[in-house]
């Protein structure tokens, strides 16, 4: 006999030995009205409970819900059997997504199971699976810019200018760079873009955590710019009381490698250098102001040490010389001045009469003059003086230093002749003159006491001794007569 509930069959066999079940639970006893109409609770109820083996993966793998849940426990006669039916946790698809092992899920769904004589069994499913969030997960990509080759000569930026970019993994990281040569330098970034100018995008995949990525710029040949400053011109309009490589000498430049009058091959902003030479007074002159030097470059004001510009390539650095020069004289005092003296000797010998004061510049030979600011030159007074113990001659206004004799020798009762024999045989009733007390030693013959000249070739004899006399008057040879 069946019992219902409503339409719901729940005992198939109410006499005390079969099931009474409301739902999964069994019920020992069942009543309708008061009348007792299934009793089952000789033997006391025993439980099975379902537990899950493992757990969920992912961070959010705890979130699934599971039918029925852990540790469900259920309860009947011993002895009896059926079978637990389960089914696919379930979870909030809009905050989580199934991890690479797949959504959560248990195994075995259908779970058999037998209650036991007494206590509690245990029945399993194992959990697989897992969740993680549904937000994207991020990584960063940080960029590196390296330069091979001449870094000086390149500009570039990068956007982001950060040069780091943290966005969801597996999605494309872009990187803008733009590059260029500098103004003052020349040539190409060969690689990646290449040209002298250019932008160039980097994409990298974004992968899961902190990962770098480098982009190679290529310069090797990219060379800074040169610029040429020559070394000028100088003028000396400025300079009064003498002129150039006159009264002093010229000015020059030298460059930084020493090389006179050589250029200046500098970069932009690198220092040129020039040093100034010359300028110096000769030996009659001295500066009683300046020199001074002002230089220009293109007209404009500029200086011999300074930052190269590229405005000056193949120009010049130019100077203007300003100053004042003195003439510097030197005085010296002759005699014999009015005496018409005719040689060195005659002046060294004979020289007493007036002194005259003369001035020149410098050094001998040097024109000479009768005032000390040289502008009255000693002309038409030709002739040998004294200055001191030191004859001085002046010649078209020239003077000079010379040397003498300024003693000589007396050789009486001489005669001059063209042979040995004629002179040695002679009258003897000559005079002539020497620069020794002895006819045989002496270097030179003299015709007079003024020592300015001699008898030439021949002989002179005294009547003991004759010496043979050259076109100068010099002694060749001494003989007895």
């Amino acid at each position: 006999m069946a019992i219902y509930l409503g339409a719901t069959q729940i005992s198939s066999n109410p006499t005390g030995t079969g099931k009474l079940r409301l739902g999964t639970q069994n019920i020992c006893k069942a009543y309708l009205g008061t009348t007792l109409i299934f009793d089952n609770c000789a033997t006391p109820n025993t439980s099975v409970q379902l537990q899950y083996v493992g757990s969920f993966g992912g961070a959010y793998g705890y979130t699934a819900t599971e039918n029925p849940a852990d540790n469900y426990t259920i309860s009947g006669q011993p002895g009896v059997s059926g079978t637990l039916t389960l089914y696919t946790p379930t979870y909030d698809s809009t905050l989580y997504t199934p991890t690479s092992a797949g959504a959560p899920d248990v195994n075995p769904k259908s779970v058999p199971y037998t209650f036991p004589t007494s206590g509690i069994a245990i029945v399993n499913s194992t959990r697989s699976g897992g969740l993680e969030s549904n937000a994207p997960q991020n990584g960063t990509v940080n960029l590196t810019v390296t330069i091979n080759g001449n870094a000086a000569g390149v500009n570039y930026s990068v956007s982001p200018v950060s040069q780091s970019i943290t966005q969801a993994i597996n999605t494309p990281a872009v990187f803008t760079i733009n590059y260029s040569v500098k103004s003052n330098y020349s040539g190409t970034i060969t690689d990646p873009g290449g040209g002298s100018s250019g932008s160039y995008t980097h994409s990298v995949n974004v992968t899961a955590g902190t990962n770098p990525t480098t982009v190679i710029l290529t310069a090797n040949n990219v060379t800074e710019n040169t610029y040429q400053l020559n070394a000028g011109t100088f003028s000396y309009s400025g300079v009064t009381g003498g002129t150039v490589n006159s009264a002093f000498t010229a000015a020059a430049l030298t460059n930084s490698a020493g090389v006179l009058g050589g250029p200046e091959v500098k970069a932009s902003g690198a220092t040129y250098t020039f040093t100034q030479g010359g300028l110096a007074a000769t030996s009659q002159y001295t500066w009683t102001s300046g020199p001074s030097v002002v230089y220009t470059i293109q007209g404009g004001s500029a200086s011999l040490s300074a930052a190269m510009q590229p405005s000056y390539d193949g120009q010049s650095i130019d100077g203007a010389v300003s100053g004042t020069l003195n003439l510097q004289s030197t005085q010296i005092t002759v005699t014999g001045y009015g005496q018409n003296l005719n040689c060195a000797n005659d002046a060294c010998i004979n020289a007493s009469g007036y002194s005259q004061n003369l001035w020149y510049a410098g050094t001998l030979p040097a024109a000479v003059f009768t005032d000390p600011s040289l502008s009255s030159p000693y002309v038409a007074n030709d002739g040998y003086y004294l200055d001191g113990a030191t004859p001085f001659t002046v010649s078209g206004g020239q003077g000079s230093y010379a040397t003498c004799t300024s003693t000589l020798y007396a050789f009486s009762n001489t005669t001059f002749s063209s042979t040995k024999v004629a002179a040695c045989s002679g009258p003897l009733s000559d005079v002539f003159y020497g620069d020794t007390a002895l006819l045989t030693t002496t270097y030179r013959i003299y015709n007079g006491n003024s020592g300015c000249g001699g008898p030439g070739v021949g002989w002179v004899s005294d009547g003991n001794n004759a010496v043979e006399l050259s076109a100068g008057s010099i002694q060749i040879q001494s003989q007895p007569c």
